[in-house]
């Protein structure tokens, strides 16, 4: 799949705001399972913009307004090629074995260790039950990859996702209190399970085909699409295939569809927008608009 992709931001202060120094997260990921064939970030007032790779390879783009101002906005458009089109496509490795490829991966890759051992508050260690279920446990008799889905269909029986919640709860306990959960939640509970399994997880976010946002079967006739919104899910390191994307909030395995933009421990490392200015009285607002189109020709 190929799509062309447009993000725009308008950050406005009611005070003048000076030595505004901005990072954006918003391209995509350029690797084996999609390539980045343009990127293109525009910012008003312009200013000089710098692209870098933070420390888990994410593609950022930083800059700074010095003088006063009362707005800033950007623009981020990119055109990227997907080719993940079958998730289930690579050769398994024995159930014996499993263990053992994660342990190789480990040690050849030391940083791996990141995405199994970091905890904090959106990915804490988990006790034995949540809302009186047993967290579920890792079977030596079936294939992890497997179990990953069957715990993403738990996570999501657990705790509903609500896709008019746009923002993560503080720390996972508040997630259970209010008994249903963004994307980002559910992909925290996700990860938080999977490490205590030992498996490296990482936290994802991106971008979805226009086809998840248009109306549902049930919806009523005429009912316009709904506006197009980053989404977030995990990476699972799966014996035999590598990183595999696995979104409880859907239900679905990431494939073609899904454009990934950042990945992280969890959702403080991949913030689309990080920002820091002086001379503020209160807090900037934001207005975002996302365009998500497959390329038909």
């Amino acid at each position: 799949m190929r799509y062309q992709i447009e993000r725009t931001g308008r950050i406005q202060f009611a005070a003048p705001a000076r030595e505004h120094h901005v990072q954006l997260r918003l391209a995509p990921w350029d690797d084996d399972s999609q390539t980045l064939l343009r990127v293109e970030v525009t910012v008003a007032p312009e200013v000089g913009i710098a692209a870098v790779r933070d420390g888990f390879g994410n593609l950022v783009h930083h800059f700074a307004v010095l003088g006063a101002h009362h707005e800033l906005a950007f623009r981020m458009r990119a055109e990227v090629e997907t080719r993940l089109t079958n998730p289930f496509d690579f050769q398994p490795v024995p159930l014996a074995r499993e263990r053992a490829w994660i342990a190789d991966a480990l040690h050849q890759a030391p940083r791996l260790w990141d995405f199994v051992l970091h905890q904090g508050p959106l990915t804490p260690d988990l006790p034995a039950q949540l809302r009186d279920q047993p967290v579920p446990q890792r079977r030596e008799d079936r294939a992890l990859f497997d179990q990953i889905q069957e715990l993403s269909a738990w996570v999501r029986t657990l705790t509903p996702f609500d896709p008019e919640l746009d923002k993560p709860v503080c720390a996972l306990p508040a997630l259970f209190d209010l008994g249903r959960g963004c994307a980002a939640d559910l992909a925290h509970l996700l990860i938080a399970v999977v490490r205590q399994w030992g498996v490296p997880a990482r936290f994802v976010t991106g971008y979805l085909d226009a086809s998840y946002f248009e109306p549902d079967d049930e919806d009523p006739p005429g009912t316009e699409p709904r506006p197009q919104r980053s989404h977030f899910w995990v990476e699972v390191l799966i014996p035999g295939a590598g990183w595999r994307g696995v979104d409880p909030a859907l239900g679905l395995l990431a494939d073609a569809t899904y454009v990934r933009v950042a990945i992280g421990r969890d959702a403080r490392d991949v913030l689309p927008l990080r920002q820091a200015c002086r001379g503020v009285g209160v807090a900037p607002t934001l207005e975002e608009t996302l365009s998500v189109i497959p390329d038909t020709a």
